[in-house]
């Protein structure tokens, strides 16, 4: 997926630096609530954010995990609609932060600003769209594509930790408890990961891509 920040110049960098203002978030901040009204854009520095949403049973519902580059927000900036899902802080998380009114007015100044969010939307539904489609896919396949997916937004090439529980992994990948244990254990086996309290060690990111055929 494209990310925001990647598809920027480094002068378009500097406007949004000198536009918004840089903000800490502690470990299990929530950042923004499902079906409140705010207006502002977070990008994100550094860490990594999950996005859910309240499904129609009341269960909490995995969306996302956002990484550094991503823009989050983007949304209810340009239609001032309510907050359609909830967002918090897996870990620490660095942000910039820029409000609705100001980042409107970069993307008429900066075309090249609105087209990056323009890229980021569709590639988003492109995204959501393919996971329609996969959803069928066995479980050890949807945890792999995950574990991938995270790990890249962490900037990891084949080695590295990320902080994840099994509750909010098995949320995203749409599986059971149950089955999600099956699957780290065969991981683990395989010498692939290795995994403690709220954290997954990925020892070979490249060997994950054989279980997502």
């Amino acid at each position: 997926m494209d990310r925001f920040w990647g598809l920027l110049t480094p002068a378009e960098h500097e406007v949004l630096v000198d536009t918004g203002a840089e903000r800490d978030y502690p470990p299990g901040a929530v950042v923004c609530l499902e079906g409140e009204v705010t207006r502002h854009v977070l990008v994100i520095r550094r860490g990594l954010l999950r996005v859910t949403a309240t499904t129609a049973g009341g269960h909490e519902k995995v969306l996302a995990v956002r990484g550094a580059g991503d823009i989050v927000g983007e949304r209810s900036a340009v239609d001032g609609r309510p907050r359609s899902a909830t967002v918090r802080a897996l870990g620490g998380v660095r942000a910039l932060v820029l409000s609705a009114p100001s980042f409107a007015t970069l993307c008429q100044r900066y075309p090249r600003i609105a087209w990056a969010v323009l890229t980021v939307v569709v590639s988003r539904q492109r995204d959501t769209d393919r996971q329609r489609v996969q959803i069928s896919g066995t479980a050890t396949q949807r945890v792999a594509a995950v574990l991938i997916d995270v790990a890249l937004r962490r900037g990891i090439a084949d080695q590295g930790a990320i902080a994840l529980s099994q509750e909010e992994l098995a949320g995203i990948a749409g599986t059971s408890r149950e089955s999600l244990v099956r699957v780290l254990r065969s991981l683990r086996e395989e010498g692939i990961i290795s995994t403690g309290r709220r954290k997954i060690e990925i020892h070979h990111v490249s060997r994950l891509y054989d279980f997502t055929n």
